[in-house]
């Protein structure tokens, strides 16, 4: 009797051990399937208020640095070349190759070649609006002096 006892005890184990993976391959398709669920009840409207959002993060992420803001800022009213910028942005060369870049690969700025020089200027307006906007009303906040 001791004998069989331990064969039932070892069939338990056994199943249990078959069990839990069963169980757990269970779970992991039922979350699967509420997940596609829930994304899929998602209307259209949702989805396009999630991509607005998500291209609104984007552009604050790229307009973030200061020194970003600093060179829309003095592309404002015209185009200018690398060296124009640097007469008016204090910064290195290669810091503000990159953050033109950055400007640049977000469509922010055009950018044309005459010769060996390369202008830049503001393709999307928007940015500006949104950077005046801002500006205007932290400067009005702060009692700070601001552009027209």
């Amino acid at each position: 009797m001791a004998q069989t006892s331990k064969r039932t005890t070892a069939k338990k184990m056994s199943m249990t051990a078959v069990a839990k993976p069963a169980v757990k391959k269970a779970v992991a398709s039922t979350k699967n399937a509420v997940a596609k669920k829930s994304s899929a009840s998602k209307s259209k409207e949702q989805r396009d208020v999630d991509k607005m959002l998500s291209l609104a993060a984007e552009t604050f992420r790229v307009m973030s640095a200061p020194m970003r803001l600093k060179i829309i800022n003095c592309l404002c009213q015209e185009e200018k070349n690398v060296g124009q910028l640097l007469d008016e942005i204090k910064t290195t060369q290669p810091n503000m190759s990159q953050h033109l870049n950055t400007l640049y690969k977000a469509k922010i700025l055009g950018k044309r070649r005459d010769g060996v020089q390369i202008y830049y200027r503001i393709i999307n307006d928007r940015v500006v609006t949104l950077c005046r906007a801002v500006c205007t009303q932290i400067a009005i906040d702060s009692d700070l002096p601001h552009p027209p």
